[in-house]
């Protein structure tokens, strides 16, 4: 309860106070008045000695002052600036009951009290400033909460309002998010979560090995240390280790290699059953293997952004591809020798003078077929349709095959692999980097649409 009240008395303070004034005006209260002789030497120490205790306490309420402080500043600011304005009037009720204790032990001594008095003043004067300055920052903080909240940039959680703020906050995104292409979306939440697209920075540090002393053991490691000595296990695992070096170990090493070996190269259907079992039970599939290697190389992978990001650029490579611009199909995320068989096609239809209706009218949902390994790099295979018109014109506009009506379904086979792309930037520097590629792409079959 003393505690408390103590904590009440000085609530809230600042490092304004400086500890040195309290020197000053202590080594000013020692000095003797000239106006007024003391009576004898030892009524004069008395009042030099309360001015020290004075002085003292001052210093001891500074310093609890700035234990509170620091201890305060994890609270609201609304309870500190209430708080720090209840620690003013705190502050000035202790320094004036020290002043008037003080001035009444030196009035019955019957020296003059100026100098005592001065340092009491002096140290109710340095509680209500440093109170007054713990109100002003309070109230300062508050106001700045307020208005990074209103602004919506950096509301804090502290306070009703801030929590208000970030709630709302939050819904404003999702919202803007949900009004997004679902492929950009898929984007920008990646970048929220940290990821870049932009090149590593090169390293320009030293190469040089640094050479660093051991750490010392912890509490567990000294223990461990003190039994491993006092029952001479270090001895034990010495003994252990030139077991090995001996023959009766390198022959029972050779007879269990052999046995592994004719485990492994045996042609009974019961071995080969077992063997079967155990990797059915603990071999990691190709598909878990596919998983783990794109976890390892992209940690912020998403399975439905992923699709999402396919869903917005499988149209604008299938419109390249049937427009025949190989400069666009370029710049899409397409395989090297997905682009040559592509340019392929494109350069016979210029041959023959054809061109294809590149417009589509509708795209359905991508679906996931199957993520396997092919090549040791992560495969993805995706399948989806859409509704293109069946149309080829030659140079003169004459329709030489399909219809300006006829509608057709097409069904397409995806496949994006992960794998290391060569990267270059502005300044000529190349890097590698993670990167989906198109490395299939398959028409598996048109189905005409009635009208």
């Amino acid at each position: 309860m003393m505690m408390m009240n103590r904590s009440h008395r000085i609530a809230v303070a600042s490092s304004t106070f400086d500890v040195a004034d309290a020197r000053a005006y202590s080594a000013s209260a020692r000095k003797p008045s000239k106006s007024t002789p003391s009576s004898s030497p030892s009524a004069s120490r008395a009042p030099n000695d309360e001015a020290s205790t004075s002085t003292d306490r001052a210093k001891a309420t500074a310093s609890d002052a700035e234990t509170s402080w620091s201890s305060a500043t994890s609270r609201s600011a609304r309870d500190l600036q209430s708080k720090a304005a209840h620690a003013a009037h705190k502050a000035s009720k202790v320094a004036g009951e020290f002043t008037r204790e003080v001035r009444a032990r030196a009035a019955a001594s019957g020296v003059d009290v100026n100098a005592i008095d001065e340092a009491a003043k002096e140290a109710a004067r340095a509680a209500r400033a440093a109170a007054r300055e713990a109100a002003r920052v309070a109230g300062a903080g508050n106001a700045s909460a307020g208005g990074a909240g209103g602004a919506g940039g950096g509301a804090s959680w502290t306070s009703p309002r801030g929590l208000a703020q970030i709630a709302m906050d939050a819904v404003k995104e999702e919202y803007r998010l949900a009004m997004m292409d679902p492929g950009d979306a898929a984007v920008e939440r990646r970048r929220a979560a940290g990821w870049s697209d932009a090149p590593p920075e090169p390293y320009d540090g030293t190469t040089a090995v640094a050479v660093t002393a051991a750490p010392a053991p912890g509490v567990f490691g000294k223990l461990w240390g003190g039994v491993k000595q006092k029952l001479g296990l270090s001895k034990v695992i010495t003994k252990v280790e030139g077991l090995k070096k001996t023959a009766p170990y390198a022959k029972t090493a050779e007879l269990a290699e052999d046995l592994r070996e004719r485990w492994e190269t045996s042609d009974s259907p019961m071995v080969h059953r077992i063997q079967d079992f155990q990797e059915s039970m603990f071999t990691e599939t190709e598909q878990g293997e596919a998983y783990r290697v794109i976890r390892q190389r992209d940690p912020l992978f998403n399975m439905s952004d992923f699709m999402a990001e396919v869903k917005r650029d499988a149209p604008k490579v299938l419109g390249a591809y049937l427009r025949g611009d190989v400069d666009a199909l370029r710049a899409t995320n397409i395989s090297k020798e997905m682009l040559e068989r592509l340019s392929g096609q494109m350069n016979l239809w210029k041959q023959e003078g054809q061109f294809v209706d590149p417009r589509i009218l509708d795209f359905s949902d991508v679906e996931l077929m199957e993520v396997r390994m092919m090549e040791n790099e992560p495969l993805v295979v995706l399948t989806f349709s859409c509704q293109q018109i069946n149309c080829v014109r030659d140079k003169s506009g004459k329709i030489v095959e399909g219809a300006e009506d006829d509608i057709q379904s097409v069904h397409y086979l995806w496949a994006m692999q992960l794998t290391d792309k060569k990267f270059t930037t502005d300044d000529g520097r190349e890097y590698t980097k993670p990167a989906w590629e198109l490395r299939e792409l398959v028409l598996r079959g048109m189905m005409s649409v009635a009208a």
